[in-house]
This record gives C-alpha cells, structure tokens and sequence, in this order.
C-alpha cells in the first residue's frame, strides 16, 4: 500500500476528473441526465444542482447538447466540489 499524501487541490482535481469520467462514459443519451443526477447525489451535490435549476432546460433532452452540458456540468464540478 502507497503512503502517498495529497494537497487538498489534488483531491479535488481527481474527484473532478472521476466524475467526469463517469459522465462522459455514457454512451446512451436516453440515460445521461439520470446518470449525472446520480453522479451528482454521490458527491453531496444535488441540492446546490436544484437550487441552481441546473437540471432545468430543453438541452437535456437533445442529444447534440451533450458537450455543451459537459461543459456546463465541468463548469458546476468547479464551482462545487472543495
């Protein structure tokens, strides 16, 4: 077992990009908003997610806004994740 310390930012950065792995591995657009939904509840996250109406708007349900909701949901994960 590695006895490896990490900042606080090194942390976050990988909880970041663990979330963002998740996300983008969906293949099924049919199941992106209920997957990021969860990925979201795993982090502590959908309070903030309500209060912002962030699961709010037509662009979920159009699979061509995909990367445009990724780069929203990176956007949120940096604003939220300390």
């Amino acid at each position: 077992m590695s006895n490896t310390n990490h900042t606080k930012e090194e942390a976050r950065e990988f909880l970041k990009q663990e979330a963002l792995n998740e996300i983008c591995s969906v293949s099924d657009y049919s199941r992106f908003h209920d997957r990021v939904f969860c990925i979201f509840t795993k982090y502590g996250l959908q309070l903030a997610a309500k209060e912002e109406l962030f699961f709010s708007g037509d662009e979920w349900s159009d699979p061509d806004s995909k990367e445009s909701l990724i780069r929203k949901i990176k956007q949120f994960l940096d604003e939220h994740i300390r």
